[in-house]
């Protein structure tokens, strides 16, 4: 065993060469590079998706605009004030206006003020003839055409028109679609500005500039570019670009916004972008002015009401002061006209709130939205009570039509908000209702005040009365008259104050487009790592599944038996090529299995006997036996090679001798030794075959004259190497593996199976075979690796560097 222990012990010393490198990652490393050509496959193809990928995607760009939101979080004061009445102070939280940006209103109405419900392409042509549509590219406004349509024309949606131009009078017009099933293919030859006209389409043609000069300065570009365009449904396309848009917080901390576009040409990213937070802006402002507009509007149709009333007044009253010089008013009268002066103020107060009233009421009953209200305040109403219940109105209908630019009608959050406003309407109704008859109540009372003091100016002179009265009706809608033009005033002061409540801080500029996708240098860097790294993971993913034995270092870190050689693969068609190519990679591996077998055995070894197993057939144990007995003849040495499958015989085809006579005639007794012994063509080489099938070769091999067999080749021959059963299929091999010195266990690269190490392994350690050592067949070795013809007779050795002698 002391040869076994050298062999296992010089197997763990470090290689002088690799020094400290992991030996699991050369062999890895090694691997890999003998598989050069999967990873130069895996870069092809992935170089070819990264060109077919940077040609054929459409560029997309990106841009963004910032935009500050202005936060009432300071008390107003002066006109911002007076603004504030009159907007309910409905500026929400940035998340709001961030809702707002991404509305679908907001969307369509951007979209319909840059007028994109037509897009233009421009798509290359295959030699002259076919279109590359993959190619179509978004000009955006660089088209050399326009399309002109009426309001009520027929459009197909999203179906490209393609043109091909002609000259400057001339183009070709194609369409292919199908229309309700049906297959619609026209082509055409048209001039410009002639009218298509058909049930499913209606428009007309035309150049954008001077057509003479434009064909003159691109004819080149005509000949190799077809044009087309394509009408968009704005409904779709609000949506599709509320979804793209992106909306950030510029900082985690400040009321700045960042709005983001990634679309398929640079100037429309910015065109969209800019023209969205105008939108924005100018939205928020309209919103206000519509307040204060409504108001003005109220505030002129009251005055203009009254302004006849008041004209008639003022001119009887100026009539009777001419017509009467000097009025002497007694003591009597200017206290029944001082009363009466403060009960016609009341009453012009009261007669404004009440028409404010009827016109509140009459508001909640028939709107349904609540966006142009006139707050109580606005017309001098102090009701706190009245007050909040329409600013709750106002907040809830905001809130609501928030809620629907990102959500559905029948979502829960809209369904609850709408439960408030109509609880909200009910109580303000009722209140509105209250306040109308509590004010009808009061101006009954007015008047009978006023009646009571008319009664007391009737017994006053004539005229003296008559100058109290007509005071009384100009001074009444005088009053009514001075409120309703301080009123306008103010309304007037609030509308030319108003602002926008946000700015625009840095607009989107073209020249700050930038192209996201493709990106040809990152996606080359992504295929060549996808190239390298795929076809790394295929293999050891597949290394680490397959169940064969792939390379020799799998042998060798897998069991305690030492490797005594490596056979190289037969490329040869003849049986025993170690003797017709001696110089070959082949006859050095044998040579070198001979030196570690005499290492193993020792010199003083007498007659030895070698017995060649493996764990199932195929896996060329009569194959390294004939050729293990050629190299060991040839060294003057008389070697018996004895077939002992006597199940399924072989080793005679080796030789290609007959096997009329062999071990199994011997063993039956009906033969001799020396007449199943057989000369070969080879000095020194001699060849016991199986012989005849006998019905029990079990015990055969296990009679007492299998003992007188091996006797008396141990006296007439110097190495007996015995071609045994396979291990794992039948047991006849164990019968006789107690009487060899060494056994060979053959395993067969890509073949033989793990588990036929875990079966030796188990062998070994159950003590069912002494000294023993592994033989590994039909080794591929890569090009550069152990070639004697290329490199002399020594360096094929270098691949045993941790096998046997040579570690």
């Amino acid at each position: 065993m002391m040869h076994n222990d050298y062999i296992k012990n010089s197997r763990a010393e470090s290689d002088t060469f690799s020094g400290t490198r992991s030996p699991e990652l050369t062999r890895l490393l090694e691997r890999l590079l003998g598989k050069w050509y999967f990873f130069a496959f895996g870069l092809l193809l992935a170089w070819t998706m990264a060109f077919v990928i940077n040609k054929f995607s459409h560029p997309l760009y990106k841009g963004n605009t910032t935009l500050l939101i202005r936060s009432e979080q300071t008390k107003p004061i002066g006109a911002q004030a007076l603004i504030r009445d009159l907007s309910f102070d409905t500026r929400d939280n940035i998340r709001n206006q961030i809702g707002i940006l991404k509305s679908y209103s907001l969307a369509k109405r951007t979209l319909q003020d840059l007028d994109l419900e037509i897009s233009f392409h421009k798509t290359p042509r295959f030699l002259g003839v076919g279109r590359i549509n993959a190619l179509s590219r978004n000009i955006y406004q660089n088209s050399p055409i326009v399309v002109k349509t009426s309001p009520l024309s027929h459009k197909l949606m999203e179906v490209p028109f393609f043109i091909h131009i002609l000259s400057p009078q001339k183009y070709i017009l194609e369409v292919n679609t199908t229309i309700n099933g049906q297959l619609l293919t026209k082509t055409d030859t048209l001039s410009f500005g002639q009218v298509v006209n058909n049930p499913y389409y209606s428009f007309s043609i035309h150049w954008k500039n001077n057509p003479k000069t434009q064909f003159e300065t691109h004819k080149e570009e005509f000949r190799k570019y077809d044009y087309s365009f394509m009408f968009h449904d704005i409904e779709k396309l609000a949506a599709i670009y509320a979804q793209k848009l992106k909306v950030n917080f510029y900082f985690d901390d400040a009321s700045i916004l960042e709005l983001s576009l990634e679309d398929k040409h640079p100037k429309l990213v910015a065109d969209f972008l800019n023209q969205h937070t105008r939108s924005f802006i100018e939205s928020g402002l309209e919103e206000k002015n519509r307040i204060a507009n409504a108001t003005i509007q109220f505030i002129d149709n009251q005055i203009s009401g009254i302004s006849d009333s008041l004209q008639a007044a003022e001119s009887d009253f100026q009539k009777f002061r001419s017509q009467n010089k000097l009025i002497n008013i007694s003591s009597e009268g200017n206290f029944a006209m001082e009363k009466l002066e403060t009960l016609v103020t009341e009453k012009s107060n009261l007669q404004r709130m009440l028409k404010y009233f009827e016109y509140l009421y009459e508001y909640i009953q028939t709107k349904t939205e609540f966006n142009d209200i006139i707050v109580p305040s606005t017309m001098g109403i102090s009701d706190q009570s009245l007050n909040r219940l329409v600013t709750n109105l106002a907040e809830a209908y905001s809130a609501r039509n928030r809620l629907l630019m990102t959500t559905r009608e029948s979502s829960p959050q809209v369904r609850q908000i709408n439960s408030e406003i109509e609880s909200i309407r009910h109580a303000l109704i009722e209140n509105v209702r209250n306040i109308i008859n509590t004010s009808q109540i009061e101006m009954e009372q007015i008047n009978q005040q006023i009646e009571e003091v008319n009664k007391q100016i009737q017994k006053l002179p004539g005229t003296e009365r008559k100058y109290i009265n007509i005071q009384r009706d100009f001074q009444l809608n005088d009053n009514i008259y001075t409120f309703l033009l301080q009123k306008r005033a103010e309304a007037g002061i609030a509308l030319a104050s108003n602002i926008p409540d946000h700015k625009i801080i840095d607009p989107a500029y073209e020249r700050n487009i930038y192209q996201t996708t493709p990106r040809p240098t990152a996606n080359l860097v992504v295929a060549t790592l996808l190239g390298l790294i795929l076809p790394a993971l295929i293999l050891i993913l597949g290394n680490s599944l397959n169940t064969r034995i792939t390379a020799g270092y799998v042998v060798e870190d897998h069991t305690p038996v030492p490797v005594l050689g490596y056979i190289e693969h037969d490329s040869y068609s003849e049986k025993i090529p170690v003797i017709q190519h001696p110089a070959s990679p082949l006859a050095e591996s044998f040579r070198a299995l001979r030196t570690n077998i005499e290492f193993m055995l020792g010199k003083n070894a007498s007659s030895p006997v070698i017995a060649v197993t493996s764990s199932v057939s195929g896996e060329g144990k009569s194959f390294c036996s004939a050729n293990l007995g050629a190299i060991l003849a040839i060294t003057e040495k008389k070697v018996l090679v004895v077939g002992m499958d006597l199940r399924k015989p072989q080793t005679h085809k080796e030789f290609m001798v007959e096997n009329n006579s062999g071990l199994s005639n011997f063993l039956l007794g009906s033969s001799s030794f020396q007449q199943v012994v057989q000369n070969t063509s080879i000095d020194g080489l001699s060849i016991v075959t199986s012989g005849p099938v006998p019905p029990n070769p079990a015990e055969l091999l296990q009679s007492d004259r299998m003992t007188e067999f091996l006797q008396s080749a141990r006296e007439r021959f110097d190495v007996i190497i015995l071609d045994t059963p396979p291990l794992a299929l039948v047991s006849d091999t164990l019968l006789i593996t107690g009487t060899a010195d060494l056994t060979l266990f053959v395993v067969r690269q890509r073949y033989s199976r793990k588990q036929a190490i875990e079966f030796l392994n188990h062998l070994a350690e159950a003590g069912r075979i002494k000294k023993s050592g592994i033989l590994v067949n039909d080794v591929i070795t890569p090009k550069g690796y152990s070639s004697i013809s290329q490199y002399g007779y020594g360096y094929g050795y270098g691949r045993y560097k941790k096998s046997g002698y040579y570690s």
